[in-house]
């Protein structure tokens, strides 16, 4: 799947002429069909696509595209959920197998598709080209029979790389819910976050194995308000044991960050770990 993905996205490039139509959803982003799997499932609501990306961006100062998602040659193809805002009016029109290309505005495709700033090497009001291959569209039940016979294994190496990475980076406080913390600063005089409280926070995401796969440390602080199921349920154990001014690191078992589906990035039955920082309370 992945050769036939690069042989595509060469033929996308140098023959682009070969696509139909760009085709308009309610939102304003656009998408062609590249190749079109007739036979293929239906997309519909509530299923989960695995996918191959390779997205692009750029910033008006650079003559260069940027390159922001690959999974093509990583081999580790994305978990989408048919419902990801911003996108779901496209998948609702396709079938497993396709292969097409959507454009969609930045501001748009960060901050309403993955809930996340617009980094600063990409210019806000541009357009992000992402090129998708949809290798299955699971429904939640399938995916659920899928982790089933799949789970076990994937859990015990998990479960085995926290470990190493935990004895390796010492000092890390584990909770009876599996979470860990270890404080880089602390502000023992500062308020306590509490349920209900506005929290504004510095973040930085990675899987164990040191692929980043969010951050906003350049950007304005991400807000939400604690309790309000807006973010993980890492998340919301690690900030509310959190005092304004405190910054943590936290490893996240799957169960508390993405769980058996994943997000984007982020494989199924995957631990993840955040530095954290609380930089206002209201």
């Amino acid at each position: 799947m992945k050769q036939l993905f690069l042989i595509l996205f060469t033929l996308i490039m140098s023959l682009s002429g070969f696509a139909q139509t760009w085709i308009k959803t309610d939102n304003a982003t656009v998408f062609k069909i590249l190749s079109k799997n007739e036979k293929g499932r239906k997309i519909v609501p509530e299923m989960v696509l695995l996918a191959d990306l390779y997205g692009i961006g750029k910033k008006s100062s650079d003559k260069q595209d940027t390159v922001i998602y690959n999974s093509v040659s990583s081999d580790k193809p994305f978990y989408i959920p048919t419902e990801q805002p911003g996108l779901q009016n496209v998948f609702y029109q396709l079938n497993e197998g396709d292969s097409i290309v959507i454009k969609v505005i930045a501001d748009t495709f960060f901050n309403k598709t993955f809930s996340s700033p617009l980094p600063s090497y990409i210019d806000s009001g541009s357009i992000v080209t992402l090129y998708f291959h949809i290798q299955e569209a699971l429904t939640k039940s399938e995916i659920e029979q899928k982790a089933a016979t799949q789970n076990k294994a994937l859990v015990k190496a998990d479960s085995l790389l926290v470990l190493n990475y935990c004895i390796k980076n010492k000092g890390f406080k584990k909770l009876a819910t599996g979470l860990r913390i270890k404080k880089l600063i602390t502000n023992d005089t500062a308020v306590q976050a509490k349920k209900g409280d506005m929290l504004s926070v510095f973040y930085k995401g990675w899987i164990i194995n040191g692929d980043i796969f969010d951050e906003n440390l350049r950007n304005e602080p991400f807000k939400f308000v604690l309790g309000m199921k807006q973010v993980i349920p890492g998340w919301e154990q690690a900030l509310s044991k959190m005092k304004k001014g405190e910054k943590c690191r936290i490893v996240i078992p799957w169960y508390l960050a993405y769980g058996s589906y994943g997000n984007g990035p982020i494989p199924p039955f995957t631990s993840i770990v955040f530095d954290v920082q609380i930089v206002d309370i209201k």
